[in-house]
């Protein structure tokens, strides 16, 4: 519970001291560890131009050892250092859930939220590490939740 209150305050003062900024369309590679299951998972993303308030659209799939996979779409937006090329970068997407021999989320409705930290290169080429959480936000009971972590490279498309 300590980490994860670090990560929010962190994360809440970074926002704070540097705008949502405008960024242009991406794809992501994600190689994580599912937590819990333990499971190796590999993430593919594509992150489209802005289209409100600097926010982006993002469809998203990720596919776990374990046979678990989920899909979804939603909305992503970056902060971004002034000048060192550090940048945070916040998702959020529903998306559907199938179990395989992984976790049971009690139902294929799952919303999945992540942070990110990294840094872009001058090339573009960005690269850090990332958590998110998957949960049904109550719709299913129980609501067990899956946690990932991942590291990730991502190219302007």
């Amino acid at each position: 519970m300590a980490l994860r209150g670090f990560i929010l305050s962190t994360a809440l003062v970074f926002c704070a001291a540097a705008p949502l900024q405008a960024e242009s369309a991406r794809v992501t590679v994600a190689l994580g560890q599912q937590l819990g299951p333990d499971s190796p998972e590999l993430q593919l993303r594509y992150s489209g131009d802005p289209v409100l308030m600097k926010l982006q659209p993002v469809i998203g799939l990720s596919v776990a050892a374990n046979g678990s996979v989920w899909l979804g779409a939603g909305i992503v937006g970056t902060w971004r250092a002034p000048s060192n090329g550090m940048f945070l970068r916040g998702r959020f997407m529903p998306g559907a859930y199938r179990q395989g021999r992984g976790r049971d989320l009690s139902g294929p409705m799952q919303f999945r939220s992540s942070l990110e930290m990294g840094f872009q290169r001058a090339d573009g080429l960005e690269y850090g590490i990332g958590a998110d959480h998957r949960s049904s936000a109550g719709l299913h009971r129980p609501n067990p939740g899956l946690d990932s972590l991942f590291l990730f490279a991502s190219f302007p498309y």
